[in-house]
């Protein structure tokens, strides 16, 4: 959670920076913003994204079309295809365009060119950052959403999901993801429908994909396999693939009682949850602690450990 926030934090800096530069530094933020967004996963995979709704117009139609109408004006029908039009203007603009393009577009609207420039980069770059900075809200609203799970699970829970589980060890998975499921409609309004068929399979969990707020997540039980997990976190990269999302969800239930499951993912080693990026899939891993302790802390033992990491999840990739 704190690396959407941190990245909600580090976008509106940098947004302040481009509409608020004169004209001597207008060209080099625009050059150090475009290079900084390009180099963060989560909002490229969200351009991405974007782009499959809508491709915008050629850009040198649509800047002829806003010099015809001196100011920016904007063709596209969707808001993905906006904020697409913008990032394509904003990162192929050279800095020593900038400037120029900024008075032939505004050049009526003011006769100081700082001015022009602000009008412009105001214009044409606001709706690119308001649009990205909803779209990391939204992502961001799910992963506090799942740590409140957590915290609920653990502490409150578990010991009522596990005796219910022990009467139908069966159907455990189902049983836990029905929970989840539960949760996430009363405590976050995510409507999600259970075992909705896909090209590949039946996710047990799939947000509502034609909606606002869309996620595909999945629960997997470990009960010490990591194997199992690793084959989990394939799955919902597929499912993903499947309904054209770059950002999944994997909730792994440890039903262990002296093994801690720990997710060495590709992100700092301080993010929560932490994830895996697969060819244009950020999968975020949340684990439970499922099993109520056996005995009291000091009498319990050493707690041995169980690692999923990248080469885990690229084994599974590779089985058929």
């Amino acid at each position: 959670m704190r690396l959407l926030d941190d990245l909600q934090q580090s976008l509106a800096r940098r947004y302040r920076q481009v509409v608020s530069s004169r004209r001597q530094n207008f060209g080099s933020e625009v050059k150090y913003t475009a290079a900084w967004i390009g180099k963060q996963p989560p909002l490229a995979a969200i351009i991405a994204e974007a782009r499959k709704v809508e491709e915008p117009p050629p850009q040198e139609d649509w800047l002829r079309q806003c010099q015809d109408e001196d100011g920016i004006v904007w063709p596209t029908q969707t808001e993905e295809g906006r904020a697409v039009l913008a990032w394509d203007l904003l990162s192929s603009l050279q800095p020593d365009q900038a400037e120029n393009l900024a008075v032939q577009i505004c050049a009526r609207t003011t006769r100081n060119i700082d001015d022009m420039i602000r009008q412009f980069a105001h214009d044409a770059f606001t709706p690119l950052f308001d649009w990205l900075a909803e779209q990391l809200q939204n992502r961001s609203s799910v992963v506090a959403a799942l740590r409140r799970y957590v915290y609920l699970t653990e502490r409150f829970n578990r010991v009522a999901l596990n005796a219910q589980y022990l009467e139908r060890t069966s159907t455990g998975e189902e049983l836990y993801n029905d929970d989840l499921q539960k949760f996430l409609f009363q405590d976050a309004h995510y409507v999600t429908y259970a075992k909705p068929r896909s090209t590949t399979g039946e996710p047990d969990l799939v947000g509502e994909l034609e909606g606002e707020d869309p996620i595909v997540l999945d629960g997997k039980l470990f009960k010490g396999d990591v194997a199992y997990v690793a084959r989990g976190v394939r799955q919902v990269y597929e499912y993903a693939l499947d309904y054209g999302k770059h950002v999944a969800y994997l909730v792994v239930f440890n039903r262990t009682d002296n093994r801690t499951l720990v997710v060495d993912g590709d992100g700092p080693a301080d993010s929560w949850p932490p994830y895996f990026d697969m060819a244009g899939v950020r999968v975020y891993i949340v684990v439970v602690r499922a099993c109520p302790p056996a005995t009291t802390a000091s009498k319990m033992g050493r707690l041995k450990t169980a690692i999923l990491r990248a080469s885990d999840v690229e084994k599974a990739r590779e089985e058929d």
